[in-house]
């Protein structure tokens, strides 16, 4: 593939048309009971803007009506400038095209995407009662706006679209972007725009939440893998069977982050019913699969977050959304999944509102990592740009181990049995929590914390520790690569970090 075009994930059911889409009586799309739980705390994500990348939306459809919509906020400075888009409304409250350059210039106006049109109603679309009057179809946060940056044309699209479409979406004020789209080029950071777009994004206090890819169950697939990008693999949805990751989610190990375990979590993907394209027969719903469709049912599940703690950084709802997952997960082949495949586990958004303790990072921590990772100065600034140069000789630089991220990643060699890393935490529960440290390790390595207790007297303290993980001398591993994790446990929350080991000797 040209290294200048990035992958449209499209979902692996895209030839279900809408003309062929049916809504069974019993089907219906998000809430979960636990994202209805959710709603009341975070009001359904209202006030918060989510900015959608894709391939074109059916403005007209009835997931993005606006009835009992608020308006968007004050500081929302986008518009409609979008040739398929007749208006824009309290519910779809921004739409731009980038992509004039890449369709036929006989088309007047881009279609009308069956891709971009069904995530953005999985993110937070209208509720919406099926034709038949069975099924309503709802988005994660149905009163979060959204705004629609159209990138991708046909069968992919090219990283100068999505690099103007981030700069645009910055510029008019949202909250989060939501990008069912990825590099499957495994080109170095300071190689991809996009990388840096993000960052841009990051700096600015926006949340970013990415496809992690189509690609499995083949290692060391996953795409948009930075730190601060919430990289979503896809999963099966639980009700009585088990949940299982979806053998097409991309998996781990990152081939460009250095050590940081991706991805970060899983969300519903498989099957997810939404809304697509208008048929002359009126309003149309089809279910797909892919990370396409998971990836926007976290950025739902950011902007419920975002909603109820507006002040929060990109890095705390993040480790919200990690710390407080479920990990009784399946792989595809119904054996208990490795974090390689799941990150964290699957979101479960009515913890992920109230997680007791964040693994925050300030943007500018991220350049030091950087410059840990080998790249040059000119690199470094070429991701960091519009941030000030930085001359990395002239800082600390800091491992991937110890970026200050919810999960943690380290590598035992022979010589170098044991690692430490650091970690803080910073209090978002209750003054006068303590927390104690609870420790799961595989046989022949030890995983030891300290300190082993956390007390906090105030609602945003901070506290830091250090944990070693170290291989018994003389024992034989079960495998080269090993899961262990800590769960800092109170009487309300438990904060669980998951510990990938790579064990080489």
């Amino acid at each position: 593939m040209d290294p200048a075009k990035i992958a449209l994930l499209f979902a692996l059911s895209s030839a279900l048309l809408p003309e062929a889409a049916a809504v069974p009586d019993d089907d219906t799309l998000t809430p979960s009971a636990q994202v209805g739980a959710v709603w009341k705390t975070s009001n359904m994500g209202e006030g918060v803007v989510i900015g959608v990348l894709d391939d074109g939306i059916d403005a007209g459809h009835p997931s993005f009506g606006d009835e009992g919509m608020p308006p968007p906020p004050a500081r929302w400075r986008g518009r409609c400038k979008h040739p398929g888009v007749a208006s824009c409304n309290n519910k779809l409250v921004g739409a731009r095209e980038f992509t004039r350059h890449l369709r036929n210039p006989a088309r007047r106006a881009p279609r009308a995407g069956t891709h971009g049109t069904h995530a953005s109603s999985i993110a937070a679309g209208t509720p919406v009662r099926s034709a038949d009057g069975g099924a309503v179809v709802s988005g994660v946060a149905p009163r979060a706006h959204l705004a629609f940056y159209q990138v991708c044309a046909g069968r992919g699209c090219t990283r100068s679209p999505i690099m103007h479409a981030v700069e645009t979406a910055l510029a008019d004020g949202v909250d989060i972007l939501s990008m069912s789209l990825g590099d499957d080029d495994g080109v170095g950071f300071h190689e991809d725009p996009v990388v840096a777009a993000t960052f841009s994004a990051v700096m600015k206090g926006v949340f970013v939440c990415a496809a992690a890819g189509n690609k499995g169950p083949t290692p060391g697939s996953v795409a948009n893998d930075a730190p601060w990008v919430l990289t979503v693999g896809a999963s099966s949805e639980s009700s009585p069977h088990p949940t299982n990751v979806a053998a097409f989610s991309s998996r781990g190990p990152s081939r460009n982050n250095g050590g940081v375990l991706k991805p970060d979590i899983v969300g519903p993907g498989v099957d997810i019913l939404a809304a697509v394209p208008r048929s002359p027969r009126g309003p149309s719903f089809a279910s797909l699969s892919g990370t396409s469709m998971s990836a926007p049912h976290l950025s739902g599940v950011a902007a419920l977050i975002k909603s109820a703690h507006p002040t929060w950084s990109p890095a705390a709802i993040k480790s919200a959304i990690m710390t407080t997952a479920d990990t009784s997960v399946a792989d595809e082949t119904g054996a208990p999944a490795g974090y390689f495949a799941m990150g964290a586990g699957l979101v479960n958004p009515a913890k992920a509102i109230d997680p007791g303790m964040v693994y925050d990072i300030s943007p500018e921590e991220y350049i030091p990592y950087l410059c840990g990772l080998g790249y040059t100065d000119d690199q470094v600034n070429r991701i960091i740009y519009p941030a000030p140069a930085v001359h990395c000789a002239d800082m600390e630089n800091t491992e991937a181990k110890d970026l200050n991220t919810p999960s943690i990643m380290v590598a035992l060699t022979a010589d170098r049995p044991a690692v430490a890393v650091r970690r803080m935490v910073t209090n978002v529960g209750a003054a006068g929590s303590v927390y104690r440290a609870d420790v799961s390790a595989p046989e022949g390595v030890s995983v030891t914390v300290i300190p082993g207790e956390l007390q906090f007297d105030e609602v945003h303290q901070k506290a830091s520790f250090t944990v070693t993980v170290e291989r018994a001398p003389g024992v034989v591993l079960a495998s080269d690569v090993l899961d262990a994790q800590i769960a800092w446990v109170s009487q309300e929350h438990a904060v669980r970090s998951p510990i990938s080991i790579s064990a080489r000797f």
